[in-house]
């Protein structure tokens, strides 16, 4: 038998003590909750510049084989014009009519508004395809 002494001398030598593999664990735990917690920062941290412009589709109505109305409503700086593209859809979901739609600026950050496309073809639907702020040129 071995003296106590030697054997932490042997098991310092030949990495058996139970220190060393704690420390190691705990470094990896640490290195990896301050890796995702920068990950969580940058993906969560409102860093990034979010877009208060949104938009939806309220109603749609085919009002014949050659028109659909559209009725939507956007939210954004009360201050911004806004240009929406508005387009019908066929049964195939092809475009079958077309349409830009310019919202003034002004005292309200949400609009409404409803606007009628004519179509090529019987629509099936309608909506708003997107919406931007017109930048001033």
């Amino acid at each position: 038998m071995t003296d106590p002494a030697s054997q932490a001398l042997l098991d310092e030598r030949y990495g058996r003590g139970r220190k060393r593999s704690f420390d190691k664990r705990l470094a990896w735990g640490v290195g990896v909750t301050l890796v995702a917690a920068g990950l969580a920062f940058v993906l969560f941290g409102g860093w990034q510049q979010g877009s208060d412009l949104e938009f939806k589709d309220l109603h749609y109505s085919v009002e014949s084989e050659s028109a659909v109305e559209v009725d939507a409503q956007v939210t954004a700086a009360a201050d911004a014009e806004i240009v929406c593209a508005i387009e019908a859809l066929s049964e195939s979901h092809g475009t079958v009519g077309w349409k830009l739609v310019t919202l003034p600026a002004g005292d309200e950050r949400t609009r409404r508004f409803t606007t009628t496309l004519v179509t090529t073809s019987q629509a099936t639907t309608g909506r708003v395809r997107d919406c931007w702020e017109q930048v001033a040129g």
